[in-house]
């Protein structure tokens, strides 16, 4: 009975956060379904039926209309700072193929995902091919890689792990690879030291058990990085992605048989309901900042190794580009057909990264 107090504590929170949460391309907005919040969605559920979009079904959440004379109708393109940068990067691409922890997944081609980087760590007095590679990440600038908080743990001070004359594991980044144990393959590599990461201030371990939360960081590269066909940036989410049932997940994690894989590997997930994510895994989700991901017909999923990396689906406008909707996070067991793994959303920490990437 003692904990009812704090579940009402965080509804009240998610409800006042939503407020100014937009949804469908902005031409919504997100508000709970009720006669004083969304009259035009709850008088008319049985006309709309099945087309009621969610952006929280657990919660009642729904993408409430905005008036269109109410509506931001400037282009894309005059909004945001990183949609901004998205329309650039979709002009300097010159070719591009459409494809719709990895487990049950199959062999990347090259240049497919070519805003995948690996994050990895290198001691100084090493040779350069000594290097652990232990999280993957997403290019959003030609300076910074988006991973997740968790991969840039450190026993040692920050400080510290950035000097170059500490003695202690550096981080490293690599883009444009395929198959780090090839010589041969279609890859072109950039190696980068990393001068600076920024986890989200609202990081937080404490509870083990109940995962990670606000598990969202990003990377700082030495250089810009130079993009081409192999090397490229993945853009971020306008809004929310909730109505996308089908999503795709890359990294060089763990597979089926308990090896990481050296090459580059894809797989496409189903997104689970909230509803079902809760029953599914032993411990509850924040279902505002976390969504699940697995398949119920198949072992796909993703596996240690793959942390940081992104969850993403095919750009609606750019055929070229693809945007990063989630980061892994953690899960329970690799692999485990109906179980899934729990994925930071990108969407509600925009603000904070453009703050850090495109801020002054």
């Amino acid at each position: 009975m003692y904990a009812l107090p704090g579940i009402q504590i965080l509804l009240l929170i998610a409800s006042v956060s939503v407020v100014t949460e937009y949804c469908d391309n902005g031409t919504g907005e997100c508000k709970e379904l009720t006669p004083s919040d969304c009259p035009v969605i709850f008088y008319n559920q049985h006309l709309i039926g099945a087309e009621v979009k969610y952006c929280d079904e657990f919660n009642d959440i729904v993408c409430c209309p905005i008036p269109l004379d109410h509506q931001n109708l400037k282009p894309a393109e005059q909004t945001r700072p990183f949609e901004k940068q998205c329309k650039q990067y979709n002009e300097v691409r010159s070719a591009c193929q459409s494809t719709p922890f990895i487990v049950g997944g199959t062999k990347a081609s090259g240049k497919e995902f070519p805003f995948m980087a690996l994050i990895g760590t290198h001691r100084p007095n090493k040779s350069k091919s000594d290097i652990n590679w232990d999280c993957g990440g997403s290019v959003v600038h030609p300076k910074f890689v988006l991973t997740a908080a968790h991969c840039l743990e450190t026993d040692e001070s920050k400080a510290e792990r950035l000097d170059p004359n500490f003695d202690s594991p550096k981080f490293v980044v690599r883009l444009g690879e395929l198959d780090y144990n090839s010589t041969t393959d279609d890859a072109l590599v950039q190696d980068f030291r990393v001068v600076n990461y920024v986890v989200h201030p609202g990081y937080d371990t404490e509870d083990e058990e109940q995962g990670f939360k606000n598990d969202i960081a990003l990377v700082e590269l030495d250089r810009k990085a130079e993009f081409n066909d192999h090397v490229a940036a993945v853009c971020l989410p306008p809004d929310s992605g909730n109505d996308v049932q089908q999503v795709t997940a890359a990294g060089w994690g763990f597979t089926a048989d308990g090896v990481k894989s050296s090459h580059l590997l894809k797989v496409n997930l189903q997104r689970f309901s909230d509803e079902v994510c809760q029953k599914r895994l032993r411990f509850s989700i924040d279902t505002r900042t976390q969504f699940c991901a697995g398949s119920m017909s198949s072992q796909a999923d993703t596996c240690n190794g793959d942390s940081g990396g992104p969850i993403f689906v095919q750009h609606p406008l750019y055929p070229c580009l693809k945007q990063v909707i989630g980061i892994v996070s953690y899960g329970l067991v690799c692999g485990s057909q109906g179980l899934p793994s729990v994925y930071t959303k990108v969407h509600l920490y925009t603000d904070w990264i453009e703050s850090i990437v495109w801020g002054n």
